[in-house]
């Protein structure tokens, strides 16, 4: 068997090390493409409610007890908020452009509604594929929420609807996670790198 200098095997080292650093790149780049071409953009919208009776200072007692009865109703508040009986209400408020684009159905499902347990606000969310439409959903969904649940829910709290949502509030949503792609393509490359450079030195080095 041939016998090498290690010169010889410092410099099929370093020619490994070099190429597995380009397949890491490349498998980094490759998989960020593929991250880039699945991924989907949508965006939120929030806006808050506050339920509750109006609150005197003649009974404390009293005023504590509607309190809780108000939170008490806050989980049957935020299944309301997404009915389509909702949902159809908010239509009415959106413009003949959006009406077209959104039916109560496809309302129904882009807004979600959530409560805090022992708290009077409602937060009503609205998820579309822009941030001008997840405002106007969300928007629409609160006048909606305010004129349906007095018909549906007798007895309930006045509802106050906090500041309008804007764009400058709305969140982004991504389906894929680009950086996580990217990192497991350049774990990948560099080992599918680190594995032809073995074999290909050993190949070269001992079998030859």
């Amino acid at each position: 068997m041939k016998e090498y200098s290690l010169q010889d095997l410092k410099g099929s080292f370093v020619k490994a090390a070099i190429f597995t650093i380009v397949m890491a790149i490349l498998g980094g780049g490759a998989m960020f493409g593929l991250a880039k071409h699945k991924q989907h953009l949508s965006y939120t919208a929030d806006r808050y409610v506050v339920i509750s009776h109006p609150i005197t200072q003649k009974s404390v007692g009293a005023n504590n007890s509607m309190t809780n009865i108000d939170q008490q109703m806050m989980m049957t508040y935020e299944e309301i908020a997404e009915n389509p009986v909702v949902a159809k209400a908010a239509r009415q408020h959106l413009n003949s452009k959006l009406k077209k684009e959104y039916s109560v159905d496809q309302i129904s499902q882009d807004v979600n509604a959530k409560v805090k347990p022992q708290s009077l606000v409602l937060r009503l969310s609205a998820t579309a594929n822009s941030p001008k439409n997840a405002v106007a959903l969300v928007n629409a969904t609160a006048e909606g929420f305010k004129e349906v649940l007095p018909q549906v829910q007798t007895g309930a709290g006045a509802v106050k609807l906090l500041s309008k949502a804007t764009t400058d509030g709305v969140s982004l949503n991504k389906s894929v996670n680009t950086k996580k792609y990217a990192v497991v393509g350049l774990a990948l490359g560099g080992l599918v790198g680190i594995i032809i450079s073995f074999v290909v030195i050993t190949w070269k080095k001992v079998l030859k």
